[in-house]
């Protein structure tokens, strides 16, 4: 389990290095994103199935030109990478909203799919998730620091909304630095 997440990290790393080259180069890449959740909100609990921090890298794209009719959301891959040994981590895909509200505030929201590492089984160490793929929510509020710069306060959850027999869901929150190209 180790070795499997310090792979997943170094990939995540490694892709995330590889962005600014590629999103100077063609445009495709519109924000890469950093950050570290508080697993299951595991700070607000007394006692949670799972537990520790997470590590956070998302790559949001330039909306295309067929997405204009719902709003131009940008297109995003994502990790969100468990710390603890004994905890969920996931891959997610999805589209991305934000709207700049006041000044340099924005408020964001994301839906998509979630593919996780997590148990889909009943489980006293983990949070019981039912099946591994899942719906990925998030909602972030933030301020742009400068035209590139943004720091977020960021809440997500995955749950597979009762589709399977468990559905504990998994709820993270915490802060992310966006890149903006």
């Amino acid at each position: 389990m180790i070795l499997r997440k310090t792979l997943a990290c170094a990939m995540l790393f490694a892709t995330l290095g590889a962005v600014p080259a590629f999103a100077a180069e063609d445009s495709i890449v519109d924000e890469v994103r950093l950050g570290v959740l508080n697993h299951e909100l595991s700070l607000f609990r007394d006692e949670t199935d799972e537990d520790g921090a997470d590590i956070n890298g998302e790559v949001l794209f330039t909306s295309p030109d067929w997405l204009e009719w719902a709003g131009s959301p940008r297109p995003h891959l994502g990790a969100t990478i468990a710390t603890h040994e004994d905890s969920t981590s996931f891959i997610y895909t999805g589209l991305a909203w934000d709207w700049n509200f006041w000044g340099p505030l924005f408020v964001e929201g994301a839906f998509g799919a979630a593919l996780h590492d997590g148990e889909t089984g009943s489980s006293k160490q983990q949070n019981e998730l039912g099946c591994a793929w899942a719906f990925h929510e998030s909602a972030s509020l933030g301020y742009n620091l400068t035209d590139n710069h943004r720091l977020m306060l960021t809440l997500e959850h995955i749950s597979n909304a009762s589709l399977c027999d468990d559905n504990e869901g998994l709820t993270n929150v915490g802060i992310r630095y966006g890149y903006r190209f």
